[in-house]
């Protein structure tokens, strides 16, 4: 049997390099951590055209570290515990370097991969180190040499080197050893992508840490005059934190010292240790003991809950709103694990929990703040080695994961209960709940701008909550409860009759398990003071019960001689009433019976006359009819009476004229007297009658001299056009017209045109006498009369004058009943559009100021 080997192809290059780094500044956080890692106190960062230098103050490597650490891929001497060891051995010159390494256990990277971040900024990389005492090394590598052929072996692409004896560049503060990497052919680093390079690496390194034995400096020449000018290219200010060069900063240690609602968690070894603070005043510090061991036993958690107050003051120091500097960073061997405290992620699982309940659970956008822990062991806490993934999923892990719920529960059961009272209905903390109601709205409103803990200290709510908070941390018998506020638990001075008794055991609970006499003592002063209370209470409700028992009784007997009273007046009151009915009942039928016999006169007479009416008619009409059957029409209109017979109608004629004109006027002063506004639907329809047929009467006044058809008829079959103009050109145009008009009247029409439907002459003529007289009064000269055919064979009538026009304001009134400008009626185009309408026409106005208007009228 043979055996076969791996083979390592070029193709690895990519996979553990830019196709596995796939973020710039994650890139070069790598290289830092590998500077941190030397025992570097000084990383210098610099921004050329097309080139990055990283360069720092290390312990740097010799000849031999670079064939045997630095080259070897995936191999890693911090994870195997060798990587300090030939240095700690040296003799006393390395006495420095040993400090470092007690100082620093513990490594940021152990993959032995980081490296290769040198591939994702460019395609070239020189890499210059020296170690103390000994010469400079160098490297060249030309990342497109492992590009050329995927089949190649990895092993089998040449790395120059050459050992120098001085170099251009210097290690940052002289120093003597150190490395340099020099990235070439990179792409563009503008202003704002090197600025927030500068952002993300001041939270690289445990910001909440004040050790400074580790410095990152940005050099960008090119930037240097908007640095030093303090004006960006818009003209606005830049704050320090935004300038491009010098040292990065831990700028969150001045919000730290913020006025906040904040846990400290403290684990080393055996013991855990927590103190919750608010804005200044220890709320509670309690031991207990590590369960978490072995593999957490150096810890730190440090969260921060940001009121109104807080964030307020965090925007205006950081000049950003914390939610987009971050949230609670997660610290491994003092460096950050990407992604935990990113803007938006929820890699800690507190959004999605806080969304299930609103004002009960506090999420990132409430929280600040950081869990650090320190440990070798690589197996149980390490990345996931694309870097921004996190960590990986083991015991260690999820141990880690429990801890920071735990202590995160914590606080958020102080702050949504002891300072938003989200219990004090729920938990039925009050006698009733508008009084728990009354106290939570006041917690909320004050608390969230205080800079201190007055409010809650000052709200029996938020007392009580916290009673039960402590009462709750002595039921677990892992907790010892080393000290509290004591404000917070003295009910002394409050209003006990508002909050329900139980929560006195609460108390009694507390001081006998934390031994506390003082607090004993208060308790039996709060008891005896309730039980006081309750004394007091309870007589004071027996009172109310005997009072209210007086009360009622005398109400009774006061309801009762008014119930009494009150009968006696309403049978009274039923005989006066009966009487006058009695008696308005007698005179009803008095008057019903002179009502009914004058009617019957009436009646009588009007059918004598009425009968008289019709006979006198019957004989008039017998006499026109035998005197008309002589006569032979020959057309509509023509003249047909002459002599005296026509100078007897003639008078008639004026006569009636006159009264319909009369009857008109009086229509008009009738609508100008009453409020039309008031007008019915039926007093309408009555007004429209009255002066519809007067205009009809006054209309065949003009032309009943004329007329050659019975005027008796109510509808005659005719052309309706021809009608119209016969009209027109008898009454209004001859020479001697029956009614004189200033008006220039026009006809236009084709030869052919007809349309022969059912018509009522009168109404006809009163529509075309109507058109006329609103004409002449709008001051028009002339009018049109125009006919045509639509396409639906309907009937297309235009009257179109060019008077003084209807302003846009009335279009939608003119044919309302009553409605006119002049000092008419009203009446005139509210019956045109009525008679329009019962023949199923359409009618419709188009005017425009000054321009003259046209009536459209559809027959079909």
């Amino acid at each position: 049997m043979d055996e076969l080997y791996f083979s390592v192809k070029t193709g690895l290059k990519d996979i553990i390099g830019k196709d596995l780094i796939t973020d710039d500044n994650i890139a070069i956080f790598e290289l830092v951590k590998n500077s941190y890692d030397a025992h570097a106190n000084d990383v210098i960062i610099t921004f050329k055209d097309n080139k990055i230098i990283i360069a720092d103050d290390g312990k740097g490597m010799s000849y031999k570290d670079l064939q045997t650490k630095w080259l070897a891929v995936a191999y890693s001497a911090k994870n195997d515990g060798t990587e300090d060891i030939e240095d700690s051995e040296n003799d006393e010159k390395r006495e420095s370097y040993r400090d470092k390494i007690n100082v620093r256990k513990y490594y940021a990277g152990a993959k032995g991969i980081g490296r290769f971040s040198c591939d994702r900024l460019g395609d070239k990389l020189i890499l210059t180190t020296q170690k103390q005492d000994k010469p400079i090394e160098q490297l060249t590598i030309n990342w497109n040499e492992f590009e050329k052929d995927q089949k190649e072996d990895f092993e089998k692409i040449k790395v120059p080197h050459n050992t120098i004896s001085n170099y251009h560049l210097l290690f940052p503060n002289n120093s003597t050893h150190g490395t340099i990497l020099e990235i070439e052919n990179t792409e563009n680093w503008d202003r704002e992508k090197i600025k927030q390079l500068k952002h993300s690496l001041e939270k690289l390194i445990n910001p909440f840490s004040e050790t400074t034995d580790f410095n990152i400096e940005i050099v960008s020449e090119r930037d240097k005059k908007m640095d030093d000018a303090g004006i960006d290219e818009k003209g606005k200010e830049i704050i320090d934190r935004d300038k491009i060069n010098g040292k990065v900063c831990n700028s969150i240690l001045d919000i730290l010292k913020l006025k906040t609602t904040q846990i400290d968690v403290s684990v080393q070894n055996t013991i855990i240790e927590t103190k919750l603070i608010d804005r200044g005043t220890l709320i509670y510090h309690i031991k207990e003991k590590n369960k978490f061991n072995p593999y957490i036993d150096n810890l730190k958690i440090n969260l921060y809950y940001l009121n109104r107050s807080a964030k307020f003051n965090f925007t205006n120091r950081m000049k950003i709103e914390p939610v987009n500097y971050g949230s609670i960073f997660l610290f491994k061997n003092g460096f950050r694990v990407q992604p935990y405290g990113n803007t938006g992620d929820d890699s800690w699982g507190l959004d999605f929990r806080a969304q299930q309940g609103r004002a009960r659970f506090l999420g990132t956008r409430d929280l600040f703040g950081r869990v650090d822990i320190i440990t070798d062991n690589t197996i149980q806490f390490k990345e996931v080695s694309s870097r921004d993934g996190g960590m990986v999923e083991t015991a260690g892990y999820q141990q880690l994961m429990d801890i920071f719920t735990k202590e995160h529960r914590r606080l958020e059961k102080y702050v949504v209960g002891v300072l938003w009272g989200e219990a004090f209905i729920r938990n039925k903390y009050f006698t009733s709940d508008n009084v728990a109601l009354k106290f939570r709205e006041d917690l909320l409103a004050k608390d969230k701008d205080s800079d201190d803990i007055s409010v809650a200290k000052s709200n029996i709510g938020s007392k009580i909550d916290f009673i039960r908070l402590i009462r709750s941390l002595s039921d677990e018998k892992d907790v010892e409860i080393i000290d509290f506020d004591r404000d917070l638990v003295n009910v002394i001075n409050e209003n006990l009759d508002e909050i329900q008794p139980k929560f006195i055991k609460d108390l009694e609970k507390i001081a006998e398990a934390t031994g506390d006499s003082d607090l004993q003592k208060t308790v039996t002063i709060t008891e005896s003071a309730f039980r006081k209370l309750q004394q007091e209470k309870d007589d004071a409700e027996k009172r109310v019960i005997e009072e209210e028992r007086k009360r009622k009784e005398a109400e009774l007997r006061a309801k009762q001689a008014e119930e009494e009273k009150r009968e006696a007046e309403q049978k009274a009151k039923n005989e006066e009433e009966k009487r006058i009915k009695a008696e308005l009942e007698k005179e009803k039928k008095e008057k019903e019976r002179a009502i009914a016999e004058l009617n019957r006169i009436k009646a009588e007479q009007r059918a004598r006359e009425e009968e008289e009416k019709r006979k006198k008619a019957e004989e008039d009409k017998k006499k026109v009819d035998k005197e008309l059957e002589h006569e032979k029409k020959q057309g509509i209109f023509q003249r047909s009476i002459i002599g005296r017979e026509k100078e007897q109608i003639l008078g008639l004629q004026h006569q009636i004229y006159h009264s319909s004109g009369r009857i008109r006027k009086n229509v008009t002063e009738l609508l100008n007297h009453i409020d039309k506004s008031q007008i019915d639907d039926k007093m309408k329809k009555y007004i429209s009658v009255i002066s519809s047929e007067s205009t009809k009467i006054e209309s065949l006044s003009k032309f009943v001299t004329n007329a050659n058809f019975d005027l008796t008829a109510s509808e005659i079959k005719a052309d309706v056009v021809q009608f119209i103009c016969d009209y027109i050109n008898e009454i209004y145009l001859p020479n001697t017209p029956v009614i004189n008009s200033s008006l220039k009247i026009a006809i236009e029409k084709s030869l052919d045109i007809k349309h022969i439907i059912e018509i009522r002459p009168l109404e006809i003529t009163t529509i075309i006498d109507n058109f006329l007289q609103n004409s002449e009064k709008a001051m028009a000269t002339e009018i049109l009369f125009k006919f045509q055919k639509c396409m639906d064979d309907k009937l297309l009538i235009s009257v179109c004058d060019n008077g003084k026009g209807i302003p846009d304001e009335n279009l939608d009134k003119i044919f309302d009943l009553g409605f006119t400008t002049t000092n008419g009626s009203g009446i005139g185009l509210y019956n045109v559009k009525s008679t329009i309408q019962r023949m199923k026409g359409e009618i419709y106005v188009i005017s425009s100021q000054d321009k003259g208007t046209t009536f459209n009228i559809e027959l079909l």
